[in-house]
């Protein structure tokens, strides 16, 4: 999983060493943005807790890094790297507890804008992930334990799909805020106790992204009264306009 993830890391890494802006018609294609990411999720569980006992939804939250790779205006892929929690709660007569589920996440998720609204774009979304479970905590009033992962799964794949808003800077820069409904399609549990036990959240986040095509376009070129100048051209060299 730490080479997984160290490859994630690379891949973003060289994403930025050769991103570029360029059109086809009056079509932007090209563009890479990145930033963190910070949200809650309601977590909940297809367990099945038996008559008698209540199922709660479990508050979590999720954070991380996010790169944005621009196939057009409209079209991009997302992939992140996220620390996420997840699980679901019971009551019994009053008696709460919760079952929490911490991971590693690696979701992958296309956005298409389909609508402008007063300069914000309104987004739909959908994809996959996959996540790598590295503690369980259960929780009862002022006790908690942390079980041992030998019956769990710890890898779990689902699917993602939501939308969003994209709200656009005048410095190039973009907060996204998106909405997600996540479904596990493996079993958290192991052990075969459950019959089902996947996860399921409803994700409220908010990332703030960088452009950097801006500086890698811009890159060794100063700013001039009609546009800007590639510093390393010959003397009386060609100016770039920026639209």
């Amino acid at each position: 999983m730490k080479r997984l993830l160290m490859g994630l890391a690379a891949l973003l890494i060289a994403g930025t060493l050769h991103a570029q802006l360029f059109n086809v018609g009056k079509v932007g294609v090209g563009y890479l943005y990145v930033g963190p990411k910070l949200g809650g999720n309601l977590a909940t569980s297809t367990v099945d807790v038996g008559t008698g006992t209540d199922k709660k939804m479990n508050l979590g939250y999720q954070f991380g890094a996010v790169a944005k790779l621009g196939i057009t205006e409209k079209l991009a892929i997302q992939p992140e790297l996220v620390y996420t929690r997840k699980g679901y709660g019971t009551d019994v007569s009053g008696f709460e507890s919760h079952s929490n589920y911490q991971y590693f996440g690696l979701p992958v998720v296309a956005k298409y804008a389909f609508m402008k609204i007063a300069g914000v774009q309104v987004y739909g979304a959908g994809g996959f992930y996959t996540d790598y479970l590295t503690k369980v905590t259960y929780v009862m009033d002022n006790f908690s334990e942390e079980p041992a992962l030998d019956t769990y799964n710890r890898f779990e794949f689902g699917l993602n799909f939501g939308g969003g808003a994209n709200i656009p800077f005048d410095n190039g820069d973009q907060l996204n805020l998106d909405l997600a409904f996540t479904l596990g399609l493996t079993d958290v549990d192991d052990s075969g106790v459950y019959s089902s036990s996947k996860n399921i959240t409803i994700q409220l986040s908010a990332i703030y992204l960088v452009d950097l095509t801006k500086w890698i376009s811009f890159k060794g070129k100063s700013k001039t009264n009609d546009g800007y100048e590639d510093n390393n051209a010959p003397a009386g060299g060609a100016k770039v306009e920026r639209e």
